[in-house]
């Protein structure tokens, strides 16, 4: 009983600060919360359905606290349609193939790729700063590719798809950095992880005695960290994503070798 009470105490307290940290930067609950569910005992598996069902809440705690502070949400609509019927696909997709490549391989090939995102937003002082809504082709065609292999990684990994996802829509769709927080928010932490949790939890078990402590701890981390990213000035919220993206780089490498 006593081991029970600390193991739950334990993951409440870490998915909180992971969560909280995630729904600033837009992404990174998944480098911390999911390794610690397999270091905790659980298998491979079974970790990461668990994980699917509660980062969920990750959004649903953003997206309160957005509702509460503004009313309603100006989606980009182009954006929207493109997460919603390539992304999924690619989700669920992600989450059934088995891909051909060794997971450790990809997962130090994605952690370097990751720090190195990290470095360029942080030493690009402008990142975030200025949405512009006019796109070319080939800028939506580019758009829709890194839309389906965050999905493919959002369905196979399960760590990282929401940093990816933010740097997608500033970088290529050209919105400022918390509108595309906002967006990761919406479509990564919520409805694709929705997509990726049913996806699992029809091929797996889920480990449902852990999971109303993480959905609190979830829930109650994105809400607390969207209350910053709204306070937060553009150029710390930036800071704060660099910073996530770094650490959640040198984790997934640390724990692939």
């Amino acid at each position: 009983m006593l081991q029970e009470i600390l193991d739950e105490i334990i993951l409440f307290s870490v998915s909180f600060i992971a969560n909280l940290f995630a729904s600033v930067s837009g992404g990174g609950a998944g480098f911390v919360q999911f390794p610690l569910l397999i270091l905790m005992g659980l298998p491979f598996a079974e970790a990461l359905g668990t994980h699917k069902v509660a980062v969920i809440f990750l959004g649903v705690g953003a997206l309160s606290k957005k509702k509460s502070e503004h009313g309603k949400f100006n989606l980009d609509r182009q954006i929207a349609l493109l997460m919603l019927f390539i992304g999924c696909p690619a989700v669920v997709a992600g989450t059934l193939i088995v891909i051909s490549v060794p997971s450790q391989i990809a997962e130090i090939a994605v952690g370097i790729i990751t720090i190195a995102a990290g470095f360029y937003t942080f030493f690009k002082k402008q990142f975030g700063s200025n949405a512009n809504p006019e796109r070319s082709k080939l800028r939506v065609l580019a758009g829709t590719l890194a839309i389906i292999a965050v999905g493919l990684f959002s369905g196979s990994l399960s760590s990282g798809a929401g940093l990816f996802a933010t740097l997608t829509f500033v970088s290529i769709f050209r919105l400022d950095l918390k509108s595309a927080i906002l967006h990761t928010m919406v479509f990564v932490a919520t409805i694709w992880n929705i997509v990726g949790a049913i996806t699992v939890g029809s091929v797996t078990a889920i480990h449902w005695a852990w999971v109303p402590v993480l959905i609190a701890a979830t829930f109650l981390g994105s809400f607390a960290g969207t209350t910053l990213l709204i306070k937060l000035p553009v150029k710390i919220v930036r800071l704060v994503f660099s910073c996530v993206a770094i650490m959640s780089g040198i984790i997934l490498i640390s724990t692939a070798v």
